[in-house]
């Protein structure tokens, strides 16, 4: 083996993984100084304008395709999409919620506290702001980059797509190793997580619905009451409490690592693709890499 062959692929192009490597590396530096600024909301949108510009060069010079392809499309159609995700991501936190209430394994009591509507709207912001990062990361960028990769004449598409599919969402379910309350089950089912979040993008080459369902399932997590990726809310509107195993509930993690944030990915997955297909964006199981 060619010591060239290594870093190149047969069309003299880097190869997938010292791309990553090279822009991880990089936006890594670029975000860095963001750490100084003590405002958080600072801090996201300073990463997320970062990031954009940082994909828009890396799409010229390293990856040397359209921009358009991590799914960042500005046109009306990525509002919808993201409306929709919203929407689609709300109910399923708030099905969660009825399903752990109505079964016991949550016990729910309401808490008396002075909304202010100025700090929710920015932590709304905060949670867009969140979904765009990971979303246009784990899935516009590097979900896309590593089908490219795996692409081959002894690789169809749609193996190609699982591998892809499986590959970023476990690199997405390790990226939050660092949480509080950890484990081996809450990385497993966040993996899972990722798969609902990137199925969409597939489908549509956008990433709206996908931020939108990211979005409003951590800030629809954190307003219930909900332990959402073992960060515990504050100034939640209700109190709620396990009353199962940690298997049906997450624990202390948030249910994000159990059986009802299991079925509250499901519902997520069922509503968009029912969403996609009633407005004839799927033809049975067509995908953009199909």
């Amino acid at each position: 083996m060619k010591v060239k062959s290594l870093f190149f692929n047969d069309n003299s192009k880097l190869r997938t993984i010292w791309r990553v490597l090279i822009f991880s590396f990089a936006l890594s530096l670029a975000i860095s100084p963001l750490i100084l600024i003590e405002n958080s909301h600072l801090q996201f949108l300073g990463a997320t304008v970062i990031l954009i510009f940082g994909l828009y060069l890396n799409s010229k010079h390293l990856d040397k395709i359209d921009f358009s392809e991590y799914g960042l499309i500005f046109k009306r159609q990525s509002f919808v999409y993201l409306i929709i995700g919203v929407l689609i991501g709300t109910i399923s936190v708030a099905s969660m919620f009825f399903i752990g209430k109505t079964s016991g394994i949550l016990l729910i009591s309401e808490v008396k506290t002075d909304s202010n509507n100025g700090l929710i709207l920015l932590f709304a912001l905060k949670m867009l702001l969140v979904g765009i990062l990971e979303e246009t990361f784990f899935r516009g960028y590097l979900f896309t980059n590593i089908y490219k990769d795996v692409k081959s004449d002894r690789v169809t598409n749609r193996q190609g797509f699982l591998i892809a599919l499986l590959v970023s969402s476990l690199l997405f379910g390790f990226a939050h190793i660092s949480t509080n309350n950890v484990s081996i089950l809450s990385i497993t089912f966040l993996s899972i997580n990722g798969i609902v979040w990137c199925i969409p993008f597939a489908i549509t080459k956008n990433l709206g619905l996908s931020i939108g369902l990211h979005a409003a399932w951590n800030f629809t997590q954190t307003q219930l009451g909900f332990t959402m990726s073992g960060n515990k809310t504050t100034n939640p509107l209700y109190n709620i409490e396990n009353n199962a195993s940690t298997l049906l509930t997450g624990g202390e993690y948030g249910p994000e690592a159990g059986v009802l944030g299991l079925i509250g990915f499901t519902l997520m997955l069922m509503l968009s693709l029912g969403y996609l297909k009633l407005t004839r964006k799927i033809k049975r199981y067509n995908t953009i890499f199909d």
